[in-house]
């Protein structure tokens, strides 16, 4: 999935066994940490700029006391994406398949509840490709239920489009419904993006990767290489940062990124984005409206972008998925957790602070691809081994 031209080929699993030390837990739960390959945890390096980043971070760390790790259900084919309906529900995207699934009370249902008619994905590259359906939110109040699906598209003519539709339940099942957003596709295959992300105020943050078109993600007038953030119906949120500007796309809310996997937003208020850069540099950074990220030309001096980046990270390490936890794991509350896809995948732990991110820490392997706080717990997916797991107490 998060791959292109900072691929590097991700490191295979076994069984999960455990990793780092062992917390106390409930009597018969499971123990099981997903296991992340401790070969690549480096020391401290410098860039040729003299500013020294951590890749990736050197600290385990382990879960605190009385927290625990349980599998929810297995048997997904390369989820890259999930969310949670209010009746308990787990709807989970497949990226190659098309299909929506469904995981009800740890059970995943064996009839799909929605394809994807006009995907367009590419076999012939297997997991190292970014196209197919990689991005789902359920949507907030929505009654009948309704999912927000991002993906690639082909027509029967052979038009290709990165489309954002929405899916309405009936009968058990999702129809497809309106398109809400549609970018333009060039002949390169990749950075799509696919990161959504709600709002407090009931619009959505869309994070849409520059198409393999990088002079795109300083043009405001296109949506590629940016974060957008519209309304329920696909409209501008009226208050964007460009809304009334001729020369910009008025759905824009920051540009400058390449591709953009992850978004998060602290109910309390904070944003963050997390971009993917070329052949290593993948950075997180404070998403504020009409923040310019730089790319392209940030990738080898990170330093010189608009807006300051919180960490970056001289190697490939996929960073996708983000979620600001807030809940009744006290521990938790507040920070910023992330996956990372490349060299196993791995659950990232970023307390938040008024100082730059110097305590980012690995808590457990198998978060390839994204994470989510549902209910009160922490839940995030491993796409090579389709496991959805949950961090609770």
């Amino acid at each position: 999935m998060l791959t292109g031209c900072n691929a590097e080929s991700s490191v295979a699993r076994d069984t999960p066994v455990p990793l780092g030390a062992t917390p106390a837990v409930t009597a018969g739960a499971d123990t099981t940490r997903p296991q992340f390959d401790p070969t690549v945890v480096a020391v401290l390096q410098s860039a040729d700029d003299g500013i020294p980043r951590r890749d990736p971070p050197y600290t385990y760390a382990a879960l605190p006391f009385g927290y625990r790790i349980e599998s929810v259900a297995t048997g997904l084919a390369n989820p890259p994406a999930f969310d949670g309906a209010a009746d308990g529900r787990i709807f989970v995207a497949e990226q190659f398949t098309g299909l929506v699934r469904v995981i009800r009370d740890g059970v995943l249902d064996p009839k799909p509840f929605f394809a994807v008619p006009d995907l367009r994905i590419e076999a012939e590259r297997g997991f190292v490709s970014e196209l197919g359906l990689v991005g789902l939110t359920v949507e907030p109040g929505a009654k009948p239920l309704s999912l927000l699906l991002y993906y690639s598209a082909q027509s029967p003519q052979g038009e290709r489009k990165t489309k954002l539709v929405r899916v309405r339940e009936q009968n058990g099942g999702g129809v497809l419904g309106e398109t809400l957003l549609e970018v333009p596709v060039a002949p390169a295959c990749c950075h799509i993006g696919g990161a959504l992300t709600w709002l407090p105020d009931g619009t959505l943050l869309v994070g849409v990767g520059d198409h393999e078109q990088a002079s795109k993600a300083q043009d405001l007038k296109s949506p590629a290489g940016k974060v957008l953030r519209i309304t329920k119906v696909g409209l501008a949120a009226p208050d964007n940062p460009f809304s009334g500007r001729p020369e910009a796309d008025p759905r824009v809310y920051a540009y400058g990124l390449r591709n953009p996997f992850g978004v998060a937003a602290d109910p309390l208020g904070p944003k963050y984005v997390l971009d993917n850069g070329e052949i290593g540099f993948d950075t997180v950074y404070d998403l504020v409206p009409g923040g310019n990220y730089g790319w392209p030309g940030s990738t080898l001096r990170p330093d010189t972008v608009t807006e300051e980046p919180r960490e970056t990270y001289l190697e490939s390490l996929g960073v996708a998925g983000a979620v600001v936890y807030r809940g009744k794991l006290a521990a938790f509350d507040g920070d910023l957790f992330f996956c990372q896809f490349h060299r196993g995948g791995a659950l990232h732990w970023f307390p938040i602070s008024d100082e730059p991110f110097d305590a980012d820490r690995i808590l457990a392997g198998g978060c390839s691809s994204a994470v989510r706080v549902l209910g009160d717990d922490l839940y995030f997916v491993d796409y090579f081994e389709g496991t959805l797991y949950r961090i609770t107490q």
